[in-house]
């Protein structure tokens, strides 16, 4: 039998969203894993792009604003849209390269997204990994779950 590694941040990502009360509309009949993929796929680009031009309001509104949007990264796991530093913080990264952003349906009106960083904020550069569950929501396609898991410092740059 074959074994599978799976980090704990990802069980950690998986529990959180199916035992979270997100309003997704799971038995629309649009909803498809084709269409969810495209249109989450389509909110990820969104999201980045917001970085990217440093626009807050769009970047805010990719996310689930709910005491359920999950945020987990080296500090640990933390919950809730109005407790959020982003809502308040006015820094941007310097730069950010996103590569190899991936999408995979995990049930109707739930996908999952993946992609490897590097960010440059204030002369310091770092690599790593960011996740996101996307959820279908009566508002449309939200982000319920982000993560960043930076590399160790000095190691190079990579993703698999």
């Amino acid at each position: 039998m074959a074994r599978t590694k799976i980090s704990s941040a990802w069980l950690v990502t998986l529990l959180a969203v199916a035992c979270a009360p997100v309003p997704v509309h799971v038995d629309s009949p649009s909803s498809s894993p084709a269409s969810d993929t495209i249109e989450a796929r389509h909110l990820f680009e969104e999201n980045i792009d917001a970085i990217h031009k440093r626009d807050r309001a769009r970047y805010l509104a990719t996310y689930l604003h709910s005491t359920m949007l999950a945020r987990n990264g080296p500090s640990g796991l933390e919950f809730g849209y109005d407790n959020w530093s982003a809502r308040r913080d006015s820094t941007w990264p310097d730069t950010l390269i996103a590569r190899n952003l991936r999408v995979l349906p995990i049930t109707p009106g739930v996908v999952y997204g993946s992609y490897c960083y590097t960010v440059t904020q204030k002369d310091t550069t770092s690599s790593g990994v960011s996740e996101r569950i996307f959820v279908k929501t009566s508002e449309g396609w939200r982000i319920a779950v982000t993560t960043a898991f930076g590399l160790a410092a000095g190691a190079p740059a990579q993703c698999k």
